[in-house]
């Protein structure tokens, strides 16, 4: 006579199983959960960053581009290493002016009510100047020596909290590269 055995076969999971499923899941989900909180900070602070090279690469490239606007050599009067006065063959005028609370102020006649605007608040008032050039790329005094402009160098240096970024440009202005205005001309 042959007895048969029950079978311990079961369909299900033992608690043990369970338990170990359980542990396994939270321990991978509290590695997966800091790993996540850490690439939002660092997409956070992306995006911050983004902003600022934004915001001041903005700035510094249409003070750029509307210095190329200039009449005339005579049309920098009123200007210094913290001032850039701007007239253009229209006869409007646009300032730029640094500002030793750390911003770039614009005064802008083409457009009403585009008076002291603050472009960016984001320069170092001490590291940022505008320089005006002679003939051989030399500075010289604008206000004594007016007449022997012929560029300008914009050297701008930008910080926030975390970031600094200098940006450095030569612009000729349109009118001081075909030469002088004749008399008849003007």
């Amino acid at each position: 006579m042959t007895k048969y055995r029950p079978s311990k076969n079961s369909d299900g999971f033992t608690i043990i199983e369970l338990l170990i499923v359980i542990a396994v899941a939270a321990v991978f989900g509290a590695l997966t959960a800091g790993m996540l909180a850490n690439a939002t900070d660092i997409y956070s602070d992306s995006l911050e960053r983004q902003k600022f090279i934004s915001e001041v690469r903005s700035s510094f490239f249409k003070i750029i581009r509307e210095a190329t606007w200039q009449k005339s050599y005579t049309s920098f009067a009123g200007s210094n290493n913290k001032k850039l006065n701007i007239y253009s063959t229209d006869g409007k005028s646009i300032d730029y002016e640094i500002r030793n609370n750390n911003d770039i102020i614009q005064n802008n006649d083409q457009v009403s009510g585009s008076n002291n605007e603050i472009l960016t608040d984001k320069i170092e008032y001490s590291s940022s100047n505008v320089y005006y050039l002679d003939q051989q790329g030399t500075g010289i005094d604008i206000v004594s020596q007016i007449e022997n402009v012929r560029s300008l160098k914009l050297d701008f240096q930008f910080s926030n909290d975390t970031d600094d970024l200098r940006l450095q440009s030569h612009t000729l202005p349109y009118n001081l590269r075909i030469g002088r205005a004749m008399s008849y001309h003007e």
